[in-house]
């Protein structure tokens, strides 16, 4: 997000920095009972809030978890051929904030039999930065499948793709629990995928044409943070707050690269499940992105209205009263401390 000069503390802040009062509990309660409407009509075809897909025998072994699956009408299809699987389907859905000021992919960590499926939609939605807001393992459950290859380590080579780190280990922040990963990914036009394991062509330069012309190349930033833990809140507003800004000036130096002509993809955010960590994150930037656009005078409390419409768009977006209230304390920190 540029630094734009950002407004005074807006009323709906003002009268939420107390943190713990009632009026958020109620505003949290009412969300999810909302949801809770939307989740019995999911079964009905012509609802705009249907799962039919998502829900189907073929789908179901593709969803980490049987209740936090897309909407039909705005999942991400694959087109891409892949080993052994035929289907369009991934557990992502397209997400966008009020006026389109940002938009997203909201999806899963990857399953060990999705991973080829994530990158092919890396690769067809024109995606270059991934935020990875969950460890693999957290309180010694399966959370995401180690979804890229080892930096030293051999590449992963599918029927159409090939991945390989190109640097690891940069710390996104001191002390903050995360680091930046820089992957090369190779589109084959033809039988290439061999060629990979030696390939040394091709600088990774958002796009570039290979030696060979087999082959196109782009490179995907993946910002890494382990310092969230599940249901639960970051330690301080700092954190999510570096992340959302690292984040966008990545966006910004893709889109940069290609030039106004082409539209890179928007940046996948991932948690787990894909709701809770990823519909706060989403929630602050978009927040953050639209105040300056309101008037001082405007009560209209966009946090609120944000969860609303994420949660139109994926289900549990923001899952517990601890990330909504973390999403005050975040904007609040953003305007009075780092502004």
């Amino acid at each position: 997000m540029s630094e734009e000069h950002l407004p005074n503390i807006p009323v709906f802040l003002s009268e939420a920095q107390n943190l713990e009062e009632k009026a958020l509990s109620t505003k949290f309660r009412q969300i999810t009972e909302a949801e809770m409407e939307r989740i019995r009509l999911s079964n009905e075809s012509s609802s705009p809030f249907s799962t039919v897909t998502a829900s189907s025998l073929t789908s179901m072994k593709l969803n980490r978890y049987s209740d936090i699956i897309p909407f039909d009408r705005n999942r991400v299809k694959l087109h891409s051929k892949r080993g052994g699987n035929k289907t369009d389907y991934i557990n992502a859905s397209y997400i966008e904030a009020p006026q389109k000021i940002r938009k997203y992919i909201a999806t899963q960590g990857p399953l060990d039999n999705t991973i080829e499926d994530f990158w092919c939609m890396m690769w067809e939605q024109h995606s270059h930065v991934i935020v990875m807001l969950s460890k693999e393992h957290e309180k010694g459950k399966i959370k995401c499948s180690k979804y890229w290859p080892e930096s030293n380590g051999s590449p992963f080579v599918f029927p159409e793709l090939g991945l390989k780190v190109v640097i690891e280990g940069e710390e996104l922040e001191p002390n903050f629990s995360s680091l930046i990963r820089t992957f090369r990914l190779e589109k084959f036009n033809s039988q290439g995928g061999d060629d990979m394991v030696n390939s040394q062509g091709g600088d990774g330069s958002p796009t570039s044409q290979s030696e060979d012309n087999n082959k196109k190349v782009r490179r995907v930033t993946q910002l890494y943070f382990v310092g969230w833990p599940d249901h639960g809140v970051p330690d301080s507003p700092d954190i999510i707050l570096n992340l959302i800004k690292k984040t966008n000036q990545f966006q910004q130096k893709y889109q940069q690269e290609y030039g106004s002509d082409v539209e890179i993809g928007p940046a996948v955010i991932h948690c787990s499940a894909g709701c809770g960590r990823t519909g706060t994150f989403c929630t602050i930037d978009s927040c953050l992105a639209m105040l300056p656009q309101i008037a001082s005078d405007d009560s209209t409390d966009l946090i609120e209205l944000l969860v609303k419409f994420f949660r139109e768009q994926r289900r549990t977006m923001v899952q517990t009263l601890g990330q909504f209230q973390y999403c005050y304390l975040a904007v609040l920190s953003k305007l009075v401390v780092n502004k």
